[in-house]
């Protein structure tokens, strides 16, 4: 028997069992700050995030820096879908390059509507929890270098806890 998993809006068959009603899933995606985006902006992306979300039960985190966005949402997967496709056309960004859109079993962040970081992205100060594997892999998801979806967000949540 074949399953269906999605992966950047596109499916492939598995022999696996995926099934998750509804459909919780996971987004990640890093992207370049437009110089024109403003502290303000990113107040105004994150007080309408938290108000938009939680119609949705979108919930997610968002590390930014004064060149880069990180960020990871969860919630319906046609929730997220159409909130991507909103999310590229932003001009606050450009360049967004979707690391990893996949089913999950659970919210890694169930309780931020939009939990938001400021961090220097480019010179991250590794004081945290990452080993230096996990560190050089941080860099190459900064790249725009895809990544497991789920290894990635695991590292974002490294910076919340």
């Amino acid at each position: 028997m074949f399953y269906k998993t999605f992966w950047a809006f596109e499916s492939y068959e598995s022999t696996e069992p995926k099934i998750f009603l509804p459909m919780l899933t996971q987004l990640v995606y890093v992207s370049n700050r437009s110089k024109f985006c403003t502290a303000k902006d990113i107040e105004q992306i994150l007080e309408s995030s938290v108000r938009n979300n939680q119609k949705k039960n979108i919930t997610g985190v968002l590390l930014y820096s004064d060149k880069k966005f990180l960020q990871c949402i969860e919630g319906n997967y046609e929730d997220l879908k159409k909130l991507y496709a909103k999310i590229k056309q932003d001009k606050r960004h450009y360049n967004p390059i979707m690391i990893g859109f996949t089913t999950v079993k659970e919210r890694l962040f169930p309780a931020w509507q939009m939990a938001g970081k400021s961090v220097n992205l480019e010179q991250v100060n590794f004081i945290n929890r990452m080993n230096a594997s996990e560190e050089s892999e941080f860099r190459k998801i900064l790249e725009g270098e895809t990544s497991n979806s789920e290894r990635v967000s695991a590292l974002i949540k490294k910076f919340f806890d």
